[in-house]
């Protein structure tokens, strides 16, 4: 009887499906129109956890990208991923001054701004302040 128990209880535990929460939605890729020498391109959002903000934008083989990113948590990171796929830079945290990347593709470029690994893992949200500005 007790072995019955047992079995039926075993049937029971590994028959309940574990329920896992489902990743965020992607969010939709914004386009920005930085102008070649223009002003600084601001953008003020939210990271939340596994749901990065996407940017797209044009620049030219030669161009060179001013970027600064201010976040009070200091959890957030970059990912730039070039016209043909190739990662330039991934898990980069700007310093206060920023960063200055030259482009050797033309095209559109990727950026994400998304939150750490091990801040995702918190489930938390990061506001942010990211200034762009192309020169040519």
């Amino acid at each position: 009887m007790r072995r019955r128990l047992l079995v039926a209880t075993l049937v029971l535990v590994t028959a309940v499906p574990a329920s896992a929460v489902p990743p965020p939605p992607p969010r939709a890729e914004l386009s920005v129109d930085l102008a070649p020498n223009g002003p600084e391109h601001v953008l003020r959002d939210t990271v939340r956890a596994y749901q990065p903000v996407p940017l797209g934008f044009a620049a030219m083989a030669g161009d060179r990208l001013l970027l600064r990113l201010m976040d009070t948590e200091r959890v957030l990171v970059l990912q730039l991923d070039a016209p043909s796929g190739l990662t330039v830079i991934s898990g980069v945290q700007p310093g206060p001054d920023g960063i200055d990347i030259w482009f050797a593709q033309t095209g559109m470029y990727r950026l994400l701004v998304l939150m750490s690994a091990d801040a995702a893992r918190t489930g938390r949200a990061a506001s942010f302040e990211l200034g762009l500005r192309l020169r040519r």
